[in-house]
């Protein structure tokens, strides 16, 4: 039966799955790039036969298969996986009694971000400091001490009442060596969006880089290799990728 198949203009969503820690194939969100390439080792015998050479044999091998894509969405899972993270949910709440120390022109980083009805007050006791004579909150509502304010003798020990946001924690470099699944759905636009469906068995990330600041939208650029997947057997079963292409 003739192929029909031809030119590919590509689009789809990409998720993956931890294999340690199964809970399904999670949406990777906007991925702007997308190859899956062979690497490998080329092996020669040059012939000697005759003057000047040329090649008698040669023999490429197959030492592995790399992908590289491109994440647009900084999900906490997303920069979890660049960074061998671990990423957890915490909900919002309220501290009180947080100690810290107060500097003239010096900000203090809360235990937890988003924090609102910040209240600052002398440790042991006292008059709470006012907001905008003795101390100004950053984006985060991290206080910052004026300079001529209550913390202008510097090395002052104070308390900080207040409430946070619900926010995502990412703790970096604590995950190394996780394996996961890749699946792309891959929609083929010059053929009215036929699907391709390009699943990687077992994959291992290398750590990506995290850009924050720029003048256009930023993304983690993330290299994998696919790697040998045992539990997939059979004559013909490729233990590395596999590609189902909808007709």
């Amino acid at each position: 039966m003739a192929d029909l198949r031809g030119a590919y203009l590509g689009s789809g969503k990409m998720s993956v799955e931890d294999l340690d820690e199964p809970k399904g194939l999670i949406f990777v969100g906007n991925v702007s790039a997308l190859t899956y390439e062979a690497q490998t080792q080329e092996i020669e015998d040059q012939d000697y036969t005759t003057p000047g050479g040329g090649l008698d044999a040669s023999v490429v091998r197959v030492t592995g298969m790399n992908i590289n894509y491109t994440a647009k969405h900084f999900k906490k899972a997303n920069i979890a996986r660049a960074l061998y993270g671990s990423a957890v949910d915490v909900a919002a709440g309220t501290v009180t009694g947080e100690a810290h120390k107060a500097f003239p022109g010096g900000m203090i980083k809360l235990a937890y971000p988003g924090a609102t009805d910040v209240v600052v007050t002398p440790a042991g006791g006292g008059a709470a400091w006012v907001l905008d004579t003795d101390y100004t909150l950053s984006p985060s509502g991290y206080p910052v001490f004026t300079e001529g304010g209550a913390a202008a003798a510097g090395d002052v020990d104070v308390e900080v009442n207040y409430s946070y946001a619900k926010h995502a924690t990412i703790q970096a470099l604590v995950q190394s060596g996780k394996r996961f699944r890749v699946v792309f759905e891959g929609l083929n636009e010059v053929r009215s969006g036929k699907p391709m469906v390009i699943e990687a068995h077992r994959v291992n990330h290398s750590p990506a880089s995290l850009s924050v600041i720029g003048d256009e939208f930023q993304g983690m650029d993330f290299t994998a290799k696919i790697e040998k997947d045992a539990t997939k057997v059979g004559t013909g079963i490729s233990q590395y990728l596999m590609i189902q292409d909808v007709e």
